[in-house]
């Protein structure tokens, strides 16, 4: 049983975090601070370290955050659970929420009813949202938090990368397009002063390959972050996200199942009155895509129910 996601085994895609993160910094130092004005290097080298140092804190802080099922903990280190420290209690003293408890068959246990068994780390977890192979652990509620700040500073630290790469990069070609003299004033200039060699293309060649990773970064991070700001919105997991949505599409394939069923029949019915229109409009209310997007109101059966080409899409209940 895993207690924090430094525990061996590792994971390889945690390994690679703990190059990645020193290795934007280090090429952040070496390839791009110097070659700015002294004026924008300062603060902008304050602010990469910032959001480096803020990421790797809460991403240890997760780490380290055993956010293990509070019973399953107290049943390991033999003492009994106190259903009394709970908020929002009711006049017995217990919290309603916190007593509804389910049986765990691989902890043989009971625990919480929000809590899952991971498989990674062998144990259940107090309001399961994933595991997390990029830190090698379980988020749930206890370190939840931590690894909402971690993707929040990661964010803001390949954003803030990649907005002052792309300034250096845009001034130095513009500079190099110009055509005139070499000063003290121009990105490769500084480049050359630093290196002590001319290494000014090379310099550009090395950011533009780094901004890619930042535009890449950015891209999977900000959609990951926008992803957990509507959790945190509607109140839910991850977990819970997943069992919502694969509930909707199985409500989905049932309905549509239901209405080609449905279909068939009516076609030939059609066929039957000789209505050589409607089996037309409903041939083509049959046709992916085209039936239910395009043509879907003309297809009699989504007339007649008024689903309006939107089926599936109606919102499920919320599972916590």
């Amino acid at each position: 049983m895993r207690t924090n996601g430094l525990q061996k085994p590792l994971n390889t895609m945690q390994i690679g975090t703990w190059f990645l993160l020193p290795l934007l910094l280090l090429q952040f130092s070496f390839f791009v601070s110097p070659l700015l004005p002294i004026a924008a290097s300062i603060p902008c080298t304050l602010l990469v370290f910032l959001c480096g140092f803020f990421t790797a804190y809460y991403g240890y802080k997760c780490c380290i955050t055993d956010p293990m099922d509070e019973r399953l903990r107290c049943h390991l280190e033999g003492r009994e659970y106190d259903n009394t420290n709970n908020n929002n209690t009711n006049n017995n003293g217990e919290n309603e929420e916190d007593q509804r408890t389910k049986f765990c068959w691989v902890c043989s246990i009971e625990v919480n009813h929000l809590s899952m068994h991971c498989k990674f780390c062998d144990k259940c977890v107090s309001r399961f949202d994933h595991h997390c192979q990029w830190l090698n652990t379980c988020v749930g509620e206890a370190n939840y938090e931590y690894f909402f700040r971690t993707v929040g500073w990661t964010l803001l630290l390949v954003v803030v990368r990649a907005a002052v790469l792309l300034g250096l990069i845009i001034a130095y070609f513009v500079q190099y397009a110009d055509g005139d003299d070499v000063d003290d004033g121009k990105v490769e200039e500084r480049a050359n002063r630093w290196f002590d060699t001319d290494a000014g293309l090379a310099v550009a060649i090395v950011d533009i390959l780094f901004l890619a990773v930042d535009l890449i970064c950015t891209s999977l991070l900000l959609q990951l972050f926008l992803f957990h700001v509507q959790l945190r919105k509607e109140n839910i997991t991850t977990y819970a996200y997943i069992v919502r949505d694969g509930q909707r599409k199985r409500e989905a394939a049932a309905k549509k199942m239901e209405l080609e069923r449905r279909r068939i029949t009516a076609v030939r019915d059609a066929e039957r009155e000789g209505n050589l229109v409607r089996k037309w409009r409903l041939q083509m209310g049959g046709v992916p895509f085209v039936g239910e997007k395009i043509c879907w109101c003309c297809d009699p059966l989504r007339s007649e129910s008024g689903d309006g080409g939107k089926n599936g899409n109606k919102k499920g209940n919320v599972v916590n």
